[in-house]
């Protein structure tokens, strides 16, 4: 056997060896999470790395939902907030055509959407004595401020957390419109719930997306969904997203079931979540995404660098950027998103690596990122 031929097997050997003690050293790390109790089952834990060069750690645990068949990794999820990845790079691409300025105020695209009542969308302290001066604030916020959660609109899902769990388990085959989300934050008061004026603080508002998302449709005239699909999942081949409830499902791959304490949510039409967090994809998939989006292939390089100028917010959150987070893994910065249901998707551009994972569970009984941490650590 020739020199090289002898090198080659013996480096194939090593990487093979490498990964797969690898691969058992994660697997042990996410059994040990692995909870069948009714009150916050975590039935399955996936995750996946690739580690720019092609080698690639994924590993499954556990099964799919309570009939007992076997997770995979390749099986489908929702990404949730994830999502505003997407929309905030179809802006950035938007920007970038220059039809609009990310500096811009969104009242000039948005102000004629009668349903929006965007007058009235932004009371900071609304009342009846100060509310004609203060709807000022919906006219000072800008496209910026809604992608980066800096325009102080209250949330739907957050602000009125109780209020709006009880309405989606009254009735939760509903299927909901963009103009029934706005409804609802007309409903439950959070015009007049504004927590600061626009650009003065940070907080974390699905609402900011809604507009987003009524943006990107205005300017493309198409529905959101479309235009992700034309703009994104088409271009990369994603053959596992779709836009839930808004298009027919795609791929045949598994689907994981996803809790929010004991209830099965993949029982819950999510209708809702729209621009904020309407995706489902896999592992692979996210994968696509996020090397496409750091390899310049979706925006340029200073839209890029745009959309990772992170600022602080506040002491218990990450730094945002726009329709990004900053996190540290093992020492080393990924820029990603999160999602309700124990998911991530991030990009290390140091490393070129590429890590999701989902663990299956909106409010596990573990810190997550300590969690996810040791088992980065536990990869190498």
């Amino acid at each position: 056997m020739s020199t090289i031929k002898t090198y080659t097997l013996i480096t194939f050997y090593l990487v093979f060896s490498f990964v797969g003690n690898a691969q058992d050293a994660i697997q042990k790390v996410l059994i040990q999470k692995l909870d069948s109790t009714p009150e916050n089952p975590i039935h399955s834990i996936s995750f996946y790395q690739n580690n720019g060069r092609g080698d690639v750690l994924a590993q499954v645990v556990g099964i799919r939902d309570v009939n007992l068949a076997k997770a995979r990794i390749t099986d489908q999820f929702r990404i949730a907030s994830s999502t505003k990845t997407f929309v905030a790079t179809i802006i950035l691409q938007m920007e970038e055509e220059e039809r609009i300025s990310i500096t811009d105020n969104i009242y000039n695209y948005l102000g004629n959407i009668k349903f929006l009542r965007l007058d009235e969308f932004h009371l900071f302290e609304g009342n009846a004595e100060v509310g004609a001066k203060q709807s000022l604030g919906s006219k000072a916020i800008t496209i910026k401020q809604l992608l980066s959660h800096r325009s102080g609109l209250a949330d739907v899902f957050n602000d009125k957390q109780e209020a709006f769990f009880n309405l989606v388990m009254t009735n939760p085959a509903q299927q909901y419109t963009s103009k029934d989300i706005v409804n609802l934050y007309f409903e439950f008061d959070l015009h007049k719930a504004s927590k600061f004026e626009p650009g003065e603080g940070w907080h974390y508002s699905d609402m900011n997306y809604v507009l987003l998302g009524l943006l990107i449709e205005k300017l493309d005239k198409k529905s959101l969904s479309q235009s992700i699909r034309d703009r994104i999942i088409e271009p990369l081949e994603m053959k596992d997203t779709y836009f839930e409830f808004y298009e027919k499902a795609h791929s045949k791959n598994g689907r994981l079931h996803q809790y929010v304490g004991s209830v099965d949510f993949n029982k819950i039409n999510t209708s809702f979540d729209w621009s904020g967090g309407g995706l489902v994809s896999t592992h692979q998939d996210l994968a696509v995404f996020m090397k496409a989006l750091f390899e310049e292939k979706l925006i340029s390089k200073k839209s890029l660098e745009k959309m990772i100028a992170v600022q602080p917010t506040k002491p218990t959150e990450l730094p945002y950027g726009l329709g990004i987070y900053q996190s540290v893994y093992d020492g080393v910065t990924h820029y990603g998103h999160y999602g309700f249901y124990g998911t991530y998707m991030g990009y290390c551009p140091e490393k070129k690596t590429v890590l999701s994972y989902c663990i299956s569970q909106a409010i596990p009984l573990f810190n997550v990122y300590e969690f996810v941490n040791h088992v980065v650590k536990s990869a190498k």
